[in-house]
């Protein structure tokens, strides 16, 4: 008996320590502009407080934009998208924080951060701040630094360099933007939905028990940005790093941009 409780402590611990050092691994977090369970951008400072605790926690956090480091924007896989998820409570607001790699996995989840609050702002807050105390936890001390250093320090001619650097951007630039295939489900307001390939672009699916069309994507002529066809859901868009796809419309209610955002799955 005491010999299996040996090895599992020994086993959790050997778990821990891997994840720790694979977070360690990347340089960003990504914060997203708005939560799946709120509807508008920020809606009560959660994701600007969100960027704030990754920050003060010692990791080099960005809100979603396109404003990012140029390593950042050369290679999406550097950083690690943020998401916070409520779980349903009468009396309690409980949230959670994971991080997400840019293949969808999600690397790390903070235990439930919880509030009795009754007013919905400080009881976000409260929640988000306790959940964030595993994130403290973690001790977060980005790893990169030492390998891209020895990398400098390499001596390296110039003309081997100019040879070099110029497959290496090409395969750069191809993993910034992930497309989907013939068919991806994505996420937007707890709701799913799948893009399937058609020659003009991708067409919308609503996924609710059966699949029913809901509007059309449409490739632009740079190959970059798409436009969008689909009554509610109709404006410009584009795919991210990480395959998921930001959508910028008019809100039909306040006649105001806002930016919705699909997560791949």
């Amino acid at each position: 008996m005491l010999r299996i409780i040996f090895l599992g402590v020994v086993l959790a611990s050997t778990l821990s320590m891997s994840a720790q050092k694979s977070i360690n691994d990347f340089k960003y977090v990504v914060v997203p502009e708005s939560y799946s369970f709120l509807k508008g951008t920020d809606v009560y400072q959660i994701n600007s407080l969100t960027k704030f605790l990754f920050n003060k926690y010692g990791f080099n956090a960005f809100m979603d934009s396109k404003n990012f480091p140029s390593d950042l924007n050369d290679n999406g896989c550097k950083a690690l998208k943020a998401n916070v998820k409520r779980r349903p409570g009468v009396f309690t607001t409980k949230l959670t924080v994971e991080l997400i790699d840019c293949n969808g996995t999600v690397v790390f989840t903070s235990s439930e951060g919880k509030s009795r609050e009754k007013d919905f702002k400080p009881a976000y807050h409260e929640a988000l701040r306790n959940a964030f105390k595993d994130v403290a936890a973690l001790k977060y001390a980005y790893s990169g630094d030492v390998k891209e250093k020895s990398v400098e320090k390499t001596p390296v001619k110039e003309e081997a360099v100019v040879e070099k650097e110029k497959p290496v951007e090409t395969k750069k630039e191809e993993s910034t933007i992930k497309t989907p295939t013939e068919s991806s489900l994505y996420i937007f307001n707890d709701s799913k939905f799948i893009f399937k390939k058609q020659e003009y672009g991708y067409e919308i699916f609503k996924n609710e028990g059966e699949q029913v069309s809901i509007g059309k994507i449409f490739k632009s002529a740079n190959g970059k940005n798409y436009i969008v066809q689909g009554g509610d859901l109709s404006g410009n868009g584009y795919f991210d790093g990480y395959g998921n796809f930001v959508l910028e419309r008019i809100n039909p209610v306040t006649n105001k941009l806002i930016t919705d955002t699909f997560a791949r799955q």
